[in-house]
């Protein structure tokens, strides 16, 4: 199932048991306080009839889903299907609490009127839902950031197809028509002088003989020469696609290694299949075909789908609960705090998330409020190697500052953080923009899952280690062996280590 069928699935899903709940609830309400019909029943009545509906309505939704993408359904096809659906499940739950001798089928206007309420409230639903998904669903943060490498004669059609999945938000185009016609990609000498060419940022020296637009379709042409690589390593993308008309899969062996390395799914085509399908009388191949091309994925790691639902809708429950719990301990500690160091509570800074994005994080403020403008001053005595700062008895750090970040009580914020989707409650730290500006193309793979307020490196020892190459690796090694329980493990250590403050400056 493509990533366009599983947004919507899980989108009308729960669009659909909410209107389903929301009748139910409307229903109790109308019969119960302002037109009395309905008899008083005790709670394990209510609780059985309740669980009753909802597994009928999955046993229903689930065999009787409509797999027709929601932009290609016509109103009568929306409307026979949720008609359908509404009729289905109350006449499998009418059965079901029968059977189970349930009570409350006695309330013939409580069963009547939530269906007739389902079918509105699920109408009402399914016509915002298309609109969001089909209008603004490519502009929200759960959308695939993508970047297209082509040709010209190629763009168009190839971008224009893309744009169809509402999924997808187009961020640039490269057009690499001098390369192709130069034969830059059909380089056949030592790996080394192309790992050069694609991966580093040095020129070529080819005069362009094309006249390039400024975008395609309205989506703006990055780059048409040796450039395009900086611009990916230092851009939010999720995808790329590469569709060029090489004539060797080793060809592109070393770009596709390169941005496998940035964490980034790579979709390439397969030009020895252009021209068979071309030229096919029946076009019956067996391979996955992407936006009207044969194309192979790659990517470095993979989830699945139902594990990442799992991710976030655990990140939004224990998030909601982490901001409860943490506004009064907020509050106690803001007064120590502000008495100490005049200036804003909240500390806000730009920080890179998820495959590049950049995003404002909240933190307790430990330090002075110059602290910024000092750190230049400081970087002489940085402990860490590589593109992290961190140094004993940094002399920005307030005293309460010490203890809040000792207790980590100076995270708490970024429970809210969680809530938005910038961050999750377990993944890597996010860097700073101009740490980020200093990666290597490899780096940049520790930031192909969304941040964490905890991760493998705070439950490894985060003060022992000194390494920035070490913290990318253990970084790495959490996106790899990720699942649910790993997730579980890093939290207990995580509570854990805040106990016990091991590891913690």
């Amino acid at each position: 199932m493509n990533r366009r069928k599983r947004v919507q699935l899980a989108s009308e899903f729960f669009v659909d048991l909410i209107c389903l709940i929301l009748a139910g609830v409307v229903s109790i309400v109308l019969f119960r306080v302002f037109i009395p019909r309905i008899l008083e029943y005790p709670y394990e009545e209510w609780a059985r009839y309740w669980g009753t509906l909802i597994l009928a309505y999955l046993v229903v939704f689930l065999g009787f889903y409509v797999n027709l993408d929601v932009q290609k359904r016509s109103r009568g096809k929306e409307i026979y299907s949720l008609v359908r659906n509404a009729t289905l499940t109350f006449g499998l739950f009418s059965v079901l609490i029968v059977l189970l001798k349930n009570r409350i089928v006695e309330s013939r206007y409580m069963l009547i009127s939530s269906y007739l309420f389902f079918i509105l409230f699920t109408a009402v639903g399914r016509y915002f839902l298309k609109r969001f998904l089909t209008g603004s669903f490519r502009h929200s943060k759960t959308a695939s950031l993508v970047g297209v490498i082509t040709t010209t004669d190629r763009a168009e059609e190839l971008i224009s197809k893309i744009k169809q999945d509402w999924t997808m938000n187009v961020k640039g185009v490269v057009l690499l028509d001098d390369y192709c016609r130069n034969n830059i990609f059909s380089y056949r000498g030592n790996s080394r002088s192309l790992i050069a060419g694609l991966a580093m940022p040095v020129s070529y020296n080819t005069t362009s003989t094309t006249s390039f637009p400024d975008s395609v379709l309205n989506v703006p042409v990055i780059s048409t020469d040796d450039g395009f690589m900086d611009w990916i390593r230092s851009s939010p993308l999720d995808e790329v696609f590469v569709n060029l008309p090489y004539g060797d899969d080793s060809e592109l062996q070393i770009l596709i290694e390169e941005l496998e390395d940035m964490g980034i799914t790579v979709h390439i085509n397969l030009p020895a299949l252009d021209d068979i399908l071309s030229e096919s009388k029946f076009n019956n191949i067996n391979c996955k075909m992407q936006y009207g091309y044969p194309m192979a994925s790659f990517a470095a790691s993979e989830s699945k789908t139902g594990a990442l639902v799992f991710k976030r809708l655990f990140d939004v429950v224990f998030g909601l609960i982490g901001c409860l719990v943490s506004l009064p301990i907020i509050a106690i500690t803001a007064i120590p705090l502000k008495k100490e160091s005049p200036g804003p509570l909240i500390f806000k800074q730009a920080r890179v998330g998820r495959n590049g994005r950049v995003f404002n994080i909240y933190k307790l403020r430990s330090m002075y409020v110059d602290a910024e403008e000092r750190k230049k001053e400081l970087m002489e005595q940085n402990q860490m190697d590589g593109l992290m700062f961190k140094m004993n008895d940094d002399p920005r750090i307030t005293r309460v500052g010490k203890f809040i970040r000792k207790t980590s009580i100076d995270e708490l914020p970024q429970f809210f953080n969680v809530v938005k989707g910038d961050m999750s409650l377990v993944g890597t730290r996010p860097p700073t923009i101009d740490e980020f500006e200093q990666y290597e193309s490899r780096h940049k793979r520790r930031l192909s899952m969304r941040p964490g307020i905890t991760g493998m490196w705070q439950v490894s020892g985060r003060s022992d280690i000194t390494d920035f190459e070490e913290v990318v690796e253990l970084d790495c090694q959490y996106i790899d062996e990720w699942s649910p329980s790993l997730d579980a493990k890093i939290i207990l250590k995580t509570v854990v280590v805040v106990l016990t403050r091991k590891g913690a400056e």
